[in-house]
């Protein structure tokens, strides 16, 4: 539908389709865990509105009954209600949630029972072998505790605590709960017994005789806990720590991770493809349950004209072989039922070769295969040649490996058969191959997914340590020991702790690999970004060049990932933001195929001989479950049931009409999102006022949640008003759902960005992936119980003048209890300060991006902000390693007459007293050794604060330490960075005094003049509407909403404008501050919301006359910190070589980097050395002198770089000599 974009589409494009009929992807459910009971009394309303014929009725509710404008409050009431039930990150807690109930269980049962066999022991006689067999039974989680030690204990404390979420921030430690499992343990020995044959079937077997068992709950290590999970304490908490905190990340050793949801292309279902070779996959993680049945090319055989090509399967790990043979195998008993389970046309010659070319190569490849078990014994045959041949039988085999979801051979044989009709069908065309881009084969791996990977790695590790260790003890002359001697719970503890600290996670198919970009630390400039960190997805592609289509846009985006926010560089469309309204689901465990034999199917029949020819197949999650006869009935059915509650809302169901199928999905990772039912919205009437939780919209099928693939059964309208335009190319008949609104298509960042849909893309991508996330905001409503090592928080953060419907309906989504009375909701996600903006040049001083800024305004305050960051030392606690160090080598804090700096701050303990005024070269926190070394933290060039505060604090690894946080008040400098919420980013170049600035009629001054030039390259109209609008906000107008795509038009902000008494087009008289004489152009003038960003010049200064250099080079060095120098490159010589400055040049590359002398002889041209050598008179003396020449005569002093010098003398000490040429000069 798109073409190839140069590099994202243009939200202008976009304004003009009306609605899109959306092929959509897959989104988790999200949300904090729903405890929410139907607000209001409201309940289930029972109409039975399903018939198929209501429209045809004359009295039918209709969308008529209603006025648009009631139905766009309706929609923004249930927006609001739809953030109230999810929030934002939802998920990411659904999916640990589901993890602690199901997936932990499910990796633990995965193990099965583990047989320990005894070593090998050549002395023994005739003893009895010992066995050993373990199993793991259930497994459970605590809350995170903290164990407070044996002596506190004994004072009559107690011995648990509960572990909170900022007491693992504070003192560094790992926010995690102890995971407890049932282990049975059986010690036993194996004889062979002989038995009456008649009745058992054999005449030997192994009967075991157990020696020992023991069954007992044992702790097994600790799993990072997800804040605000069902696990976590804050879950049920009154008070949060911080009021912006949603929860959705982990705390590992003080650090806040996050899961980066990673794209993954879905498994368990057919992929067709048709390149390298036409093949159809059945994909699975395990390698052996996966299949490929594929076309193969080979010679020329009789009868067939220009040679064919066959169909072999790849299956069980085996090489290809003939389809016909696993047809025969699997119990089919004829040509013509392997041809009718095929079900292909077969009027088509192209498939008929194909098909007779099949059957020859398997009647070459294995003679009389149709008689009795010869196909099975073939197969067999094959697996014990493999080469790693399976333990159980070849029945067994393909009852657990060829489809492990489908029961019975004959199933598995039809589903075969449907493989290849697939494979067929795309070759011949009918058939359309598989999109990988397409986001509904994609599925998204949120916490539940990968921890589950990444325990079950971890948990075998720990059982090859444990099966070692006990077959130790299984010898004759061993004890076995408890359980708890051989499983090792550190392994698992420190795996998962090490994943999330280094990142590297398992890797979803290949096993010993491991990959990156699965967890990334929670960044916190301001709440936006913290959240928009959570919401991110990314693409795992192999390197940079062979992402092909996978950056561009796709139209399965639509309305789940935001098509903008995507970070420039090689990043670029490979990391992506889920829209506003996405959800991700989570996996359906009810069991809903009553409901489905309900709605008209019929099981699949287990036999190979019944023709289901003419019917349609049905689907759930890629397997093929039954038939039905009118597909369009049965899925109208199902979707009324699940309307009306008997099915989950997240199941989604998709007619193929084309290919005669039914796709039902009830996975994790599909990506949802909620559309309005068109002809169920008459039911609003009914629900009472406004007190309704969308949960009951959706129990009432008002609102329902539709998935990536059922999104192209539906035909969506984009807004509301286009359920009421009617013309000739146009019949709002025609729509079954319609959007919650037009802005909701973008991601969070991107929707609340006024009048983007008037901005050039790139520069809505600019203030969305970079603007908006280094903005200094408020960053937590707690910084007293953080230590962050860098935070910004601004003076006076504002809300701005306009709203948007994702940013209002966030505000009033806050749940209550939150916000004290009569306050009004935090708009967080806004992080900046409303300034009074000129569009005029300023004596020069505004060009090329640079703002001139009012010194008053700065003086009263604006854009003021604080600037905090925190020094960290560790000392090992003697007490709690119980080591004993030697006293002279022991490391604590406390002051000693330090040489490296001033101590004059600092207490007697080694810290310095709050309020103290430190500068660059103080010491901020004191340590030495009982033998007087010193190790104390000296501040940097550069760095100087007040101190706010000290914290001591010992984490659980025996080392204490201490932080102190200095902070700064930063007023706006030169050089400082701002930014319009419309990627206009700009520095500050001059301040002026507010007596010399231009001021208008009202005596008005501007804060800030910015210039004009900045708008017609760049295409950012939307800035220029955001001030008119503003500027009519504040005079009193009703127009608020600056929502992308449904903004107001233009001719709507200028009548505001012109009500209010002003220019229509935001333009005023001003009067210039020097002379008071009348500017004689009009100047556009207004309030424009702006940022200030963390880049601050006070930061990035740079300067140095001399300063250290290094020991070997003795060229300056490189770190700011270290007072280093600037590096000055082959391009910048290049640059000053063009200008002809050579002595600049020289000066920079030598006499201020490193200008040394040594000795040539100009005899033999070589470097003399400086020696001290006897003379006549017999005393010595010290100076140049050629050992080669052996004279002191023809030596001269010459200045070289020292780095030259360095590398003759390099080179002479691998055997190369350099000659010099020296001159005068």
């Amino acid at each position: 539908m798109y073409e190839k974009p140069s590099a994202f589409v243009l939200c202008g494009l976009i304004l003009d389709v009306v609605a899109f009929v959306l092929d959509s992807d897959n989104m988790e459910e999200a949300g904090p865990s729903n405890k929410e009971k139907p607000s209001n009394g409201a309940v289930h309303l029972d109409l039975n509105d399903d018939d198929e014929d209501d429209d045809e009725m004359m009295d039918a509710p209709s969308v008529r009954d209603f006025d648009e404008l009631t139905l766009k409050n309706f929609t923004k009431r249930a927006s609001a209600s739809f953030f109230k039930h999810y929030g934002l990150i939802s998920h990411q807690i659904n999916s640990f949630n589901d993890f602690i109930k199901v997936g932990i269980q499910n990796v633990f049962d995965s193990i099965g029972e583990i047989v320990v066999e005894p070593g090998y022991d050549p002395s023994k006689k005739g003893d009895e072998w010992r066995f050993a067999s373990v199993k793991f039974g259930k497994v459970t989680l605590e809350h995170p505790r903290f164990w407070t030690g044996e002596k506190f204990t004994a004072d009559s404390g107690k011995e648990y605590l509960e572990f909170l979420p900022r007491h693992a921030r504070l003192q560094n430690m790992t926010y995690s709960s102890r995971m407890k499992v049932q282990f049975t343990k059986v010690v036993y020995t194996q004889e062979l017994v002989r038995s009456d044959k008649f009745k058992t079937g054999k005449e030997k077997f192994l009967d075991k005789k157990i020696l020992d068992t023991e069954e007992r709950e044992v702790y097994i290590g600790r799993i990072p806990v997800m804040v605000k999970s069902d696990s976590c304490w804050m879950s049920g908490a009154d008070k949060d720590d911080c009021d912006y905190d949603q929860g959705g990340y982990f705390i590992i050793k003080g650090a806040e991770k996050t899961f980066i949801a990673q794209e993954q292309l879905g498994f368990d279902r057919i992929w067709v493809s048709g390149t390298p070779n036409w093949r159809v996959t059945y994909r699975s993680v395990h390698k052996r349950k996966r299949v490929y049945v594929k076309l193969t090319d080979t010679p020329k055989i009789e009868d067939i004209v220009g040679g064919a090509q066959v169909i072999t399967v790849y299956v069980l790990s085996l090489m290809d072989m003939p389809i016909w043979i696993l047809f025969f195998a699997l119990g089919v008993s004829s040509d013509k039922q392997v041809v009718d389970l095929i079900d292909a046309d077969i009027t088509d010659g192209n498939i008929v070769n194909i098909l007779i070319a099949s059957i020859h190569a398997a009647d070459q490849e294995c003679d009389e295969f149709r008689k009795g078990r010869n196909a099975l014994n073939y197969v067999e045959k094959l697996l014990k040649e493999s080469r790693f041949p399976p333990k159980e039988s070849v029945k067994e085999c393909i009852e657990n490996y060829l489809f492990p979801n489908i029961v019975g051979f004959s199933r598995k044989a039809r589903y075969l058969g449907y493989m290849v009709k697939c494979l067929l069908e795309g070759y011949v065309g009918r058939r359309k191959t598989c999109n990988k881009d397409d986001f509904r084969n994609k599925r998204l791996e949120l916490a539940g997914e990968l921890l589950e990977r990444e325990l079950k790695i971890h948990l075998k590790h720990a059982e090859k340590r444990m099966v070692k260790s006990m077959q130790r003890d299984l010898y004759p002359d061993r004890t076995v020991q408890p359980i708890e001697h051989y499983f090792d719970a550190a392994i698992i503890t420190n795996g998962l702790s090490r994943a999330f600290s280094t990142g590297s996670w398992s890797h979803p198919l290949k096993n010993m690999e491991k990959t990156s970009g699965v967890v990334a630390t929670l960044r916190r400039a301001n709440p936006l970004q913290m959240i928009a960190d959570m919401r991110r997805t990314r693409q795992q592609v192999l390197y940079a060049g062979k992402a092909g289509d996978a950056r561009y846009p796709h139209p399965s985006h639509w309305g789940k990932i935001c098509y903008l926010s995507t970070p420039d560089g090689e990043n670029c469309g490979l990391v992506k933001n889920l829209a506003g309204t996405a959800l991700v689901s989570t996996t359906v465990r009810e069991q809903f195929s009553d409901i489905l034999i309900a709605c008209g199917m019929e099981k699949l029949v287990d036999d190979t001989s019944t023709s289901l020819s003419g019917m349609d197949r049905i689907f759930v999650n890629g397997d093929w479950v039954g038939n039905c006869k009118n597909s369009a009935s049965f899925v109208a059915e199902f979707r009324s049931k699940r309307r009306s509650k008997q099915v989950p809302p997240q199941v989604e169901i998709k007619r193929d009409a084309n290919h005669k199928e039914v796709r039902i999905f009830s996975d994790a990772g599909r990506i949802l999102r909620p559309l309005l039912v068109v002809k169920n919205l008459h039911k609003i009437k009914l629900l009472k006022g406004g007190g309704y939780s969308f949960q009951d919209l959706l129990d009432n099928g008002v609102v329902e949640l539709i998935g990536p693939e059922e999104e192209e059964d539906c035909c969506t309208a984009w807004d509301i008003k286009y359920l009421f335009l009617e013309n000739d190319d146009h019949n709002p008949g025609k729509y079954t759902h319609c959007e919650l609104d037009m802005s909701f298509m973008l991601g969070l960042s991107c929707g609340i960005i006024p009048f983007a849909n008037h901005d050039h893309a790139k520069r809505v991508l600019f203030q969305s992936q970079k603007h908006s996330q280094q903005a200094i905001g408020y960053s937590s409503t707690n910084p007293d119980i953080r230590m962050d090592t860098l935070s910004h928080q601004l003076f006076y953060p504002q809300r701005p003048l306009f709203k948007t419907v994702l940013s209002d309906c966030l505000e009033k989504s806050q749940l209550l209890g939150q916000t004290q009375k009569g306050m009004i909701p935090r708009p967080e996600f806004y992080n900046g300060q409303c300034a009074i903006v000129a569009v005029n040049v300023h004596l020069g001083y505004n060009q090329e991006d640079s703002l001139v800024m009012n010194r008053a305004s700065l003086d009263r305050g604006m854009f003021r902000s604080e600037h905090i960051r925190s020094y960290k030392e560790e000392v090992d606690n003697k007490e709690a390693l119980g080591k004993k160090v030697k006293s002279d080598d022991a490391i604590n804090f406390g002051k000693i007459q330090s040489k490296i700096g001033r101590v004059d701050s600092l207490d007697d303990d080694g810290f310095p007293f709050i309020g103290a005024n430190l500068q660059s070269g103080d010491i901020v926190i004191g340590k030495f050794t009982e033998g007087g070394s010193d190790h104390s933290v000296k501040l940097k060039h550069t760095e100087r604060g007040m101190v706010q505060k000290v914290v001591l604090s010992a984490n659980d690894e025996g080392q204490n330490f201490a932080v102190v946080s200095l902070r700064q008040v930063r007023s706006p400098c030169l050089g400082d960075k701002f930014s319009s919420m419309h990627g206009q980013k700009g520095v500050l170049g001059y301040l002026e005094a507010q007596e010399n600035f231009p001021f208008t009629l009202q005596g008005i001054v501007p804060d800030i003049v910015i210039n004009p030039h900045a708008f017609p390259s760049r295409q950012t109209p939307g800035q220029m509407l955001e001030s008119a609008l503003g500027k009519g906000i504040a005079l009193g107008g009703s127009q608020r909403y600056a929502t992308p795509f449904s903004s107001p038009s233009v001719d709507a902000i200028t009548a505001q404008l012109h009500r209010a008494g002003f220019s229509r087009w935001g333009n005023e008289r001003l009067y210039d501050g020097r002379t008071g004489d009348m500017v004689k152009s009009l100047v556009f003038i207004g309030p424009t919301f702006y940022q200030r960003l963390v880049h601050m010049s006070e930061d990035k200064v740079k300067f140095r006359n001399t300063g250290p250099v290094h020991p070997l080079t003795r060229q300056p060095v490189a770190d700011r910190k270290r007072f280093g120098g600037i590096k000055f490159g082959e391009m910048e010589r290049d640059c000053l070589i063009a200008h002809g400055a050579s002595a600049n040049l020289h000066e920079r590359l030598f006499t201020l980097s490193d200008c040394s002398e040594m000795h040539v002889c100009r005899r033999c041209k070589r470097m003399a050395s400086v020696i001290q050598r006897s003379v006549p008179g017999g005393h010595k003396i010290r100076g140049p002198y050629c050992r080669i020449c052996d004279s002191v005569e023809d030596v001269i002093k010459v200045s070289v770089p020292y780095g030259a010098k360095l590398l003759s003398q390099e080179l002479f000490s691998m055997g190369i000599s350099l000659k010099f040429d020296t001159e005068l000069c």
